[in-house]
C-alpha cells in the first residue's frame, strides 16, 4: 500500500477517537408522587419497637408519644421541627403499667394507666393530681375528654361479681376533684355498659348523651343497645330510646357526636343513627350492606355540612348529617382506622391512620378517591393517630418503631 495512503487512513482514525460522542438527550421528568412528604424520623427506642397509646397529643413546640406496653407511665417529647427527642418523663411512683389514655387540655397532660387517672403539667412537667382508683376497689374503664373540658371516666366496683356496679365519674382538670354523675347497678337482667359521653348544653341544661348496653356480657347480637340522655345537674335520665338496633350493639369505644347542637349521631350494629337531642326520636337511619361490622375503633367525625365514618371493615363513607344521605363511599378508604380522622381544610383532605392496613391515608374529601397509602417506614407499620399543628402546616405520627413529621400536597 501507498506510503501516503496509509498516513492518510491513520489521520481519519486518530480523528474519529478524538471526537467525544454525542450526548445522550436528557431522560423524560417524571413526576414524583409528593402528597406524602416526609421530613424528618426519629427512632423512639434503639432497644425495641413501641406499642403505646393509639392518644397521640401534641403541646407547642413537641409530638407526645406514650410508652410501651408495660412501661411505667411515660411521656416522650419530639421537636416538631427537627425531629429530636428534647425530653421524657417516667413516672415511676405510679403503678399499673403504661398510659392507655391522654387528652391534652391547655398545658395538661391528662392520662390514665391500669390504676391511676393523673394530670402532667407539660410546662413544670410535674405531676398536678393523682387519684389513685384502684386503692378504692374500682376497675377502670374507659375516659374521654368532653367539650365541657371535664374528664369522664367509667368504674366498676365488684367486677364480675353478683354485686357488681357501674359509675360514671366527672373529674375536673385542674384540681382533680371529682364526683359520680351516673350509677347503673346490676340487675336481675345483667351487667350493664355504657360507651363514653358526650355534652351538650339544651335550654340551659348540661346533658350528657351516652349510649348503654343493658347486658354486657351477651355476645353482640344478643345483648340490646339503649340511647340516653342524663341531666348533669338533677341526674335523671331526661330521655332514653330503648334498644334502637334491633340487630347487635356496637360503638361502646367513643362517645355519640353532636351536630348543630341538635342531633345525637352513633352507630349501632352495621347502621349509623341520628336522633333529637331534646327528645331522642330517631331521625334517620344509613344501614350499609355489610355482612358484619362494628362500630367501634374509630370515632365519628363532623365537619361543617358531612359527616365522616369508618367501621371495621375497609369502607370510609362520608354522609349528609341532617338527613343520612350518601354523599361518596370509599370500600377500600382504610379499615379500623384509629381514634380520630383529621380534617385538613387547607387542600379538603381526610388524613388519618389506617391501622388495619398499617397506612397513613390521605384522601379527597369531596369524592373519597384515596389518594395515597403511605403502607411503612423502615418495615414498621403506622399504628397511632394523626395529629396536625398549623403554624407550621405539619402532621405527626408514628409507628412501632418512629416518630414521624410530614407534610401533604394535594396532587395537581
Amino acid at each position: 500500500m501507498n506510503l501516503y495512503i496509509m498516513i492518510f487512513i491513520t489521520s481519519l482514525l486518530l480523528r474519529a477517537c478524538g471526537k467525544s460522542d454525542p450526548m445522550p438527550p436528557d431522560p423524560t421528568e417524571m413526576e414524583q408522587d409528593t402528597v406524602f412528604e416526609m421530613i424528618w424520623t426519629t427512632r423512639l427506642d434503639f432497644n425495641k419497637e413501641i406499642v403505646g397509646t393509639d392518644n397521640t397529643q401534641q403541646y407547642k413546640d413537641w409530638l407526645l408519644v406514650g410508652g410501651d406496653l408495660d412501661f411505667p407511665p411515660t411521656i416522650m417529647a419530639f421537636n416538631k421541627d427537627s425531629g429530636e427527642k428534647d425530653w421524657e418523663l417516667v413516672f415511676d411512683q405510679l403503678s399499673g403499667g403504661e398510659i392507655d389514655y391522654m387528652f391534652r387540655c391547655e398545658n395538661l397532660l391528662l392520662a390514665r394507666n391500669g390504676h391511676h387517672v393523673f394530670a402532667i403539667n407539660l410546662e413544670s412537667k410535674n405531676l398536678v393530681w393523682n387519684i389513685d382508683l384502684k386503692a378504692m376497689g374500682m376497675r377502670l374503664g374507659r375516659m374521654t375528654l368532653s367539650s365541657n373540658n371535664k374528664l369522664y371516666l367509667e368504674a366498676d366496683f365488684a367486677w364480675q361479681s353478683g354485686f357488681q356496679v357501674q359509675h360514671l365519674y366527672e373529674i375536673e382538670v385542674n384540681s382533680g376533684d371529682y364526683k359520680m354523675v351516673y350509677s347503673n347497678p346490676q340487675d336481675s337482667i345483667g351487667i350493664k355498659s355504657i360507651s363514653p359521653p358526650s355534652y351538650v348544653l339544651i335550654d340551659n341544661k348540661d346533658i350528657l348523651v351516652l349510649n348503654e348496653y343493658p347486658n354486657a356480657d351477651l355476645p353482640p347480637e344478643e345483648d340490646k343497645q339503649n340511647i340516653i340522655a342524663i341531666d348533669l345537674t338533677s341526674e335523671n335520665i331526661i330521655w332514653n330510646t330503648e334498644n334502637f338496633t334491633q340487630n347487635f350493639y356496637s360503638n361502646s369505644l367513643h362517645p355519640p357526636i353532636i351536630y348543630d347542637d341538635r342531633l345525637v349521631i352513633t352507630g349501632g350494629d352495621w347502621s349509623i343513627y341520628a336522633f333529637d337531642v331534646y327528645t331522642g326520636e330517631q331521625l334517620w337511619r344509613y344501614e350499609f350492606d355489610y355482612p358484619w361490622a362494628i362500630w367501634t375503633k374509630t370515632n365519628h367525625l363532623i365537619h361543617e355540612d358531612k359527616l365522616y365514618v369508618n367501621n371495621s371493615q375497609e369502607d370510609v363513607t362520608c354522609l349528609n348529617p341532617e338527613t343520612g344521605e350518601l354523599i361518596w363511599n370509599n370500600p377500600e378508604g382504610g379499615p379500623n382506622c384509629t381514634d380520630n380522622m383529621l380534617y385538613y381544610e387547607k387542600e379538603d383532605l381526610l388524613v388519618f391512620t389506617s391501622w388495619g392496613y398499617g397506612s397513613v391515608m390521605i384522601l379527597d374529601a369531596l369524592t373519597g378517591e384515596t389518594l395515597h397509602r403511605e403502607h411503612r417506614y423502615n418495615d414498621s407499620q403506622y399504628n397511632n393517630d394523626v395529629v396536625y399543628d398549623e403554624e407550621r402546616d405539619m402532621f405527626f405520627t408514628s409507628t412501632y418503631k418512629h416518630a414521624i413529621g410530614f407534610k401533604v400536597h394535594r396532587p395537581k
